[in-house]
């Protein structure tokens, strides 16, 4: 750069060709200033504006679309720009960063922290851990919070069971008031959860079944808002002030997703260099995502419509992210560090904005898997919401349950398992005929209902899950019980279509159970058993196993499909016989 100032030792930068590009420097004509290097003559502008289209004049340079300009609300000025802070934040000395007020009376921010065997609060700094829950039983805990009820609450997904458990917590001083949230569906399998801290529902990632759905805040009303082309889903975030939630799955494709908080306008934010994306947080002032990938080891952010994208850090120090939180200007992060064994988990603390900083590590958190920051700020609130309870205490006007649908202001209404919406998109009301399709399905095992009258995502039938692989099904619709065989567990169950009185009835000498049928009039099962013996058997409904009989043996190859007709006493099966000429072939 020809400035008088020998940048290189040997004064290469000030060589003869400052004296020779003087010339084309003038012919320029640059409106503010003219820099002379080895690779030619360019314009340049003063701080606060960059050089135009034609590149001799200066025009305004935008310095808030840089990001981490400012650390909330950012104002563009001629030649220069303005940082501000949000209701409840002060602006701190360096005219950028903002910080949390902290009035008389009120609580500090503190983590929240859950793994699997307890629940404990900290400082921000990490220091002063105070446990808050301790958990009998090992599993995978989520949990999140509503600060407006001073409520916590979490899940623990065991092999055999899922419980959502909630408890109020004043002043950080411990958790009472605890109580057990029971829901129409199952929480066995759930991974992550969200509460939407204006309505109070709850949202729920499932592992095993590949769904997000959630709950009223009395569990009674459960829908399932995403399943489609959701393979592996891990992590979820809710902002309610937009009726957004964001999700990250890494099926077929690795993306980070959002939708309004009803699962409707769907809409793919990333899709590219990303491989398994785990955790995602909101920073709901700014409208930024956050997410980590525990393939490709950093840190990355887009806005909520999943452009400005940025690093904000990547290494080994964040290997492998089960969750992390934001507030003010940092990220505070659960991570695994394989240099120190795959049981060592710690927080880490990272600047957002100034990635030169280096990353904390705050803190050795044991077996934890969940943070949060508790504190009023974290949750914003609205004067009102299209979800408040009217007159009659329904929530948004709605029968059963009412979500938020792409702003705090709009909503959308939706019915429990085997009720139908009504014209007027609220009341929910049985269907006048209980026609409906049921199918079963592996991997991963469920059996379904879906209403053949209306096209609606909602479900007629309460799922029969945790399944392995459901190969025959039947009904009697009478007394509304679906039935089933699960082949690989060698049991046959029943299940009512509102969920209810789940039980195995036969479980004995069930090698290959292809084929069941129910005899509505006699209140008889019939079930092929194509195993080692080959067999068609009948129990009665009530009291099977002391009940069963077998009606033929041998003389079979492969007894699969079975129905009966009760009216005219015939029974109908199939039988798969070898192909003696293909058997012969390799």
């Amino acid at each position: 750069l020809c400035n008088g100032a020998k940048d290189c030792e040997d004064g290469y930068d000030e060589g003869v060709h400052c004296r020779e590009l003087l010339s084309a420097c003038h012919e320029l004509r640059c409106r503010y200033g003219c820099i002379m290097t080895r690779n030619g003559t360019f314009c340049f502008c003063a701080d606060g504006f960059e050089v135009g289209e034609d590149g001799t004049s200066c025009r305004d340079h935008d310095e808030c679309a840089m990001y981490g300009a400012c650390s909330q609300t950012c104002t563009n000025t001629y030649g220069s720009y303005r940082c501000s802070c949000t209701e409840g934040y002060i602006l701190q000395p360096d005219r950028i960063s903002c910080k949390a007020k902290q009035d008389p009376g009120d609580s500090p921010p503190v983590l929240l922290i859950g793994g699997s065997d307890r629940v404990v609060i900290s400082h921000l700094n990490g220091t002063g851990l105070q446990p808050l829950r301790s958990l009998s039983v090992n599993g995978t805990l989520a949990l999140d919070f509503q600060h407006s009820q001073e409520s916590v609450c979490w899940t623990l997904s065991t092999e055999s069971s899922g419980q959502l458990r909630c408890a109020v917590m004043r002043n950080l001083r411990g958790l009472t008031q605890e109580k057990e949230i029971r829901t129409q569906l199952s929480l066995q399998h759930v991974e992550q959860m969200a509460i939407d801290w204006l309505t109070g529902n709850f949202y729920f990632v499932d592992r095993v079944t590949d769904k997000i759905f959630v709950c009223d805040l009395g569990g009674e009303t459960c829908v399932t808002i995403l399943q489609l082309d959701l393979l592996n889903p891990k992590g979820i975030a809710l902002d309610p002030l937009m009726g957004m939630m964001f999700f990250t799955d890494y099926g077929t494709v690795a993306k980070v997703e959002r939708c309004n908080m009803d699962g409707t306008n769907r809409t793919r934010l990333v899709d590219y260099k990303i491989e398994q994306p785990t955790a995602v947080v909101l920073d709901v002032v700014k409208k930024l995502v956050y997410w980590a990938d525990a393939y490709l080891d950093y840190i990355d952010v887009v806005d909520y419509q999943g452009r400005n994208r940025h690093t904000i850090i990547q290494g080994n120090q964040v290997s492998y992210i089960y969750a992390f939180a934001v507030f003010e200007d940092y990220l505070y992060a659960i991570h695994s560090d394989p240099s120190k064994g795959s049981s060592t988990v710690e927080l880490l603390q990272v600047h957002r904005f100034n990635i030169t900083e280096d990353s904390r590590t705050l803190a050795s958190l044991g077996n934890s898997r969940g943070v949060h920051i508790y504190h009023k700020l974290a949750q914003p609130k609205v004067r009102s919401h299209a979800c408040e309870m009217d007159s009659y205490g329904k929530p948004g006007g709605c029968s059963h349950i009412c979500l938020l649908s792409g702003s705090y202001k709009s909503k959308s209404c939706r019915c429990r398992i085997g009720y139908r919406l009504g014209y007027d998109g609220k009341s929910c009301k049985k269907p006048k005929t209980d026609f409906f399709l049921f199918y079963g399905k592996g991997r991963p095992g469920v059996i379904r209902g879906l209403d053949m009258n209306i096209k609606s995502d909602d479900e007629h039938m309460a799922p029969i899950e945790d399944l392995v692989n459901p190969r025959a099904i039947d009904c009697h619709a009478e007394i509304g019980h679906i039935y089933f065989a699960d082949t690989t567990s060698f049991l046959i169950g029943r299940q009512k279509i509102d969920g209810s009185d789940r039980e195995t009835i036969l479980k004995d000498e069930l090698d290959n159970v292809e084929g069941i049928s129910v005899d509505w009039i006699g209140n008889n099962l019939y079930w092929t058993n194509d195993g080692y013996r080959k067999t068609i058997s009948v129990a009665r409904l009530e009291r099977a196993s002391q009940t069963r009989k077998t009606l033929l043996e041998g003389n079979m190859s492969h007894p699969r499909a079975i129905v009966v007709d009760p009216i005219n006493s015939w029974m109908y099966w199939t039988d798969w016989e070898e192909d003696e000429v293909n058997d012969s072939i390799g």
